[in-house]
């Protein structure tokens, strides 16, 4: 099932910025937050995972934890688009060298990143080419942008265009620092929000549903037994999605889960 979108942003800004894109010959986009592959937030050295440290705390490299194809929300055009996003991770994603190559690392080379056309192996071109041409896309833009007091994630915007790739480059470099510019305000709106849905943690499911609704009960001050009846679960299963949100936030006890919780945007 591919991503929704966001209800938490409402139709009349999606169409603003679109409205705003349009000069720039982008017609469609997502936005969505992921962790940021140069930040050193939350991350141990491979072997070190899962260990625990000296305070007994697990430490979990969270942006290895993420499988892109898991998203649950994202900021959205059209539905449409996040369709083709399902498709294109399912089906082509790890033979497009774009696709390899638009990684958050690419931004300290080109931010907006304009991915080069149709470069897969000789035999996925043609199924390519058919997918591009049922949502009528031909160039694909990658920009990201820091979220704002939240070191280590960072916005990812994919924006879309039924223009050849050597007329957006053109429309782009006219206006290089607007669109720039452009695209760093509505990423901070976006974020303000919509940030309950687009948390990566919750929105990859790091954690699960379940879990970020344990955390809410006992951020009210239940206990895992009256959490465990709330929710129709035993007392054991309510400590099991307790211990694991510990681990992956890296909290002492339960308190200081509760802070991190909401530090984390999760509450």
């Amino acid at each position: 099932m591919s991503a929704q979108q966001s209800g938490l942003v409402c139709k009349r800004i999606i169409e603003s910025f679109l409205e705003k894109l349009a000069p720039f010959g982008i017609e469609r986009f997502y936005y969505c937050i992921v962790p940021d592959e140069l930040s050193n937030v939350c991350i141990v050295p491979d072997e070190q995972a899962n260990i625990q440290n000296c305070d007994g705390n697990e430490e979990l490299h969270i942006a290895k934890m993420i499988d892109l194809k898991k998203m649950r929300f994202a900021v959205a055009s059209d539905p449409e688009i996040l369709k083709f996003r399902e498709e294109f991770l399912h089906r082509f994603a790890k033979n497009d060298e774009g696709y390899q190559l638009s990684s958050p690392s690419i931004r300290k080379k080109y931010n907006p990143y304009i991915w080069p056309e149709n470069t897969m192996p000789q035999r996925r071109k043609k199924s390519f080419e058919q997918l591009l041409n049922l949502y009528q896309i031909r160039t694909r833009i990658s920009f990201y942008h820091p979220v704002k007091d939240k070191k280590g994630w960072i916005g990812i915007y994919k924006l879309f265009s039924c223009n050849g790739r050597e007329e957006v480059i053109n429309s782009m470099s006219s206006a290089s620092n607007e669109l720039e510019t452009l695209l760093k305000v509505f990423a901070e709106t976006f974020n303000a929000l919509a940030f309950k849905t687009i948390n990566p943690i919750s929105n990859f499911r790091v954690l699960s549903p379940t879990c970020v609704e344990i955390l809410s009960l006992v951020a009210q001050g239940c206990s895992s037994e009256e959490v465990g009846k709330q929710l129709y679960m035993s007392e054991r299963g309510v400590n099991y999605h307790l211990d694991r949100a510990r681990v992956i936030l890296t909290a002492r006890n339960r308190t200081n889960l509760v802070s991190k919780a909401y530090q984390s945007g999760l509450l």
